[in-house]
């Protein structure tokens, strides 16, 4: 006999009594963004019969049948953990949504300077909501996912956060190195280098003195060449180390540069992440890839649905991406808040929302 679902969870919670390495497993698969492929198999918001939608949190209304199974929407953050400047600040935020529906997965990438209204009517730009759930404690990030919510209109189901170094040692250390596809090169000549920050470059102090006079923002840093260093990366295949691949994703003076160049070049690497895991190599190598994860990784993902994605996870490379770009080119427009540069709706978030819905329909008629 065919054992249920919940049979299945009571001998898998057995098998892996510590669950540690399982959910390192399937959390790091997770936090990849273009890995949330991998769970084609498994759908992940279901209906109930009044027809309201069941997200994956309410794990006691799981149905026994994956099958049954349509959606799965994950907030994907990039912060820089300790000893990065700002570190709780999210450098990257990606929606990624399953529609087992159409076989597709779809990115949103959400520019780090949107400017939002948080909850208690503080504004800030959406950057500093998952900083603010850290502070709260909240484990849930409910501050983050509620404010993806109001830039894509999709209710969150669950968020994944990496810091720098986990995302550096999965692709180094343990990929080997990943292949990016890159569409438009890039150069950037002032892209920091670590342990140079305060690098007097040679200057005197009469020459600091003068020099802080005179400058301020971007152009006094640009005083101090011997803190940065120039980077390139032509079109076409790029084949990146971890360094490498999130100097290109963290670049902010580059060549396209800003905000929403950036978003590009995220879901071109987290692409390059999705193929090499899909090699025989990678594959075979899951159980200690993600191990480095867990270390790296803050989720509201329960063991119990972890258990519940694992068996799910393999055979889905075949899941076709349909990428979402906001930017000024569309719907939003810049504007300068206090000093800083941030990024608005042309008209509003609602408009925004149904700008991202349109380019979803137009690319599942395609």
């Amino acid at each position: 006999m065919k054992e249920t679902f919940r049979q299945t969870i009571e001998r898998l919670k057995l098998l892996f009594a510590e669950k540690k390495w399982l959910w390192g497993v399937v959390a790091g698969v997770v936090v990849s963004s273009t890995l949330l492929t991998y769970w084609i198999g498994t759908r992940l918001a279901n209906r109930d019969a009044s027809g309201e939608a069941i997200t994956l949190q309410d794990s006691q209304n799981l149905p026994e049948n994956a099958e049954e199974l349509n959606t799965l929407t994950v907030l994907l953050l990039g912060f820089g953990g300790a000893g990065h400047s700002g570190g709780t600040l999210s450098d990257v935020l990606q929606v990624a949504r399953l529609d087992f529906d159409h076989n597709k997965l779809i990115l949103i990438s959400i520019p780090r300077d949107s400017w939002v209204t948080l909850p208690g009517g503080v504004e800030s730009k959406i950057n500093g909501a998952y900083s603010r759930d850290l502070q709260s404690g909240d484990e849930e990030a409910t501050t983050a996912k509620n404010m993806a919510q109001v830039i894509t209109g999709f209710p969150i189901d669950y968020y994944i956060a990496l810091d720098f170094v986990g995302f550096e040692r999965i692709i180094g250390e343990e990929l080997g190195g990943i292949d990016v596809e890159v569409a438009t090169p890039m150069t950037d000549p002032w892209y920091p280098i670590k342990g140079e920050e305060v690098n007097l470059c040679g200057k005197s102090p009469q020459e600091m003195q003068e020099i802080h006079a005179n400058y301020s923002g971007f152009e006094l840093e640009k005083q101090f060449e011997c803190r940065y260093e120039t980077i390139y990366y032509p079109a076409g295949t790029n084949h990146m180390q971890g360094g490498e691949a999130l100097k290109y994703v963290r670049s902010r003076h580059g060549t396209p540069g800003g905000d929403f160049a950036r978003g590009v070049r995220q879901q071109e690497v987290l692409a390059g992440i999705r193929d090499k895991l899909f090699t025989l190599e990678g594959v075979s190598n899951i159980p200690r890839v993600f191990q480095q994860f867990a270390a790296h990784t803050n989720t509201d993902l329960d063991a119990e649905i972890a258990e519940f994605l694992w068996p799910a996870i393999k055979g889905s490379r075949d899941f076709e991406t349909i990428r979402v770009q906001l930017s000024t080119e569309n719907v939003l427009t810049g504007g300068n808040i206090g000093g800083a540069s941030v990024v608005l709706p042309r008209d509003s978030w609602q408009a925004v929302q149904n700008y991202v819905q349109q380019q979803i329909n137009e690319q599942l008629a395609n």
